[in-house]
């Protein structure tokens, strides 16, 4: 009968041409090699190799079966090292909140490197506006939340993971604008998209183009980052967002990116979590690699900017 063990002898001796070489590639004896294959072959009732001066030259019936028991042995492999993968890395299952400006970038690549490293991870991600993911972790219902930097109270416990600037969006235009830093003094009146009352964000936002003296030709309230992107880039609306939650259209100039003045808006982000216990060193090992990659994210974009 066929077995995974006789069909790796069968395809040893079959890919090394010779019964010693595959008993030493085995660490197996010659003898107990050429028994295995010809229990084989009585199994099947029909002859796979052919012993000669030259070696073991495999028949038409054993190069059939080569090519089949190397496809069996390929899936035997995956399956083997599915199941041993799912026994490193960390184990539990955790619930992250995320701000919108991250979930589009960020978040996906942070995640598939964590858990090709922990398959026995959970990651259950949350996209709230920012109130919403306060008011969950104070509640319990997040084990943390990623965040805009605000002042926050002693029930929770906060880590700054890093800072992205603020920038312009608009409908593709003049590719001489694309990346190039604005002065918001210079598009005034606006017609401007936010995210609707009672956000960190727009809170700051609006207090900035007050401080620029920015007229406001309209505003209109979009809760929906995608949503926003698509009619900005249809109108003559422009929006405000973290530079991060725009690298897909940084890199492409699909719609004109302008950062702000030098002088201008960043997004401060940071973590959230209970004050009353310490983060899982799952939640910790994700926030690491969240830190990591906005900081590459801003090394990456100077390095844009000044080659504008």
């Amino acid at each position: 009968m066929l077995s995974i063990d006789r069909m790796r002898v069968f395809a040893a001796v079959f890919e090394e041409g010779s019964f010693t070489a595959a008993a030493e590639r085995l660490n197996a004896t010659q003898s107990g090699v050429s028994q295995q294959v010809a229990r084989l072959e009585r199994a099947l009732g029909t002859r796979l190799l052919v012993r000669g001066a030259r070696g073991a030259v495999a028949t038409p019936a054993g190069r059939q079966l080569y090519a089949r028991s190397i496809a069996l042995l390929r899936e035997i492999s995956t399956v083997e090292r599915g199941i041993a993968d799912l026994g490193r890395g960390a184990t539990g299952s955790v619930t992250l909140g995320v701000m919108p400006a991250l979930t589009r970038s960020e978040m996906g690549p942070v995640l598939r490197r964590y858990l090709a490293e922990n398959p026995n991870v959970t990651v259950n991600l949350v996209e709230r506006a920012s109130a919403d993911l306060i008011e969950e972790v104070v509640d319990d219902r997040l084990d943390a939340a990623i965040i805009p930097v605000f002042d926050a109270p002693p029930s929770l416990r906060c880590r700054l993971l890093g800072r992205t600037r603020e920038v312009l969006i608009g409908r593709a235009a003049d590719e001489g604008l694309h990346m190039r830093p604005v002065d918001v003094r210079s598009v005034s009146p606006m017609r401007l998209i936010l995210q609707s009352e009672g956000t960190i964000r727009r809170r700051q936002v609006l207090a900035y183009l007050r401080s620029r003296g920015v007229e406001l030709d309209a505003l209109m309230d979009m809760d929906s980052m995608f949503g926003t992107l698509e009619f900005v880039q249809n109108s003559n609306f422009v929006t405000i967002v973290p530079a991060v939650m725009v690298a897909p259209e940084i890199d492409s100039g699909a719609m004109t990116v302008r950062p702000l003045d030098p002088q201008g808006l960043a997004l401060e982000v940071m973590a959230v979590s209970p004050s009353r216990r310490e983060p899982s060193p799952i939640v910790t090992a994700i926030l690491d690699l969240v830190e990591g990659a906005l900081a590459e994210f801003e090394r990456r974009l100077i390095t844009r900017l000044r080659a504008a």
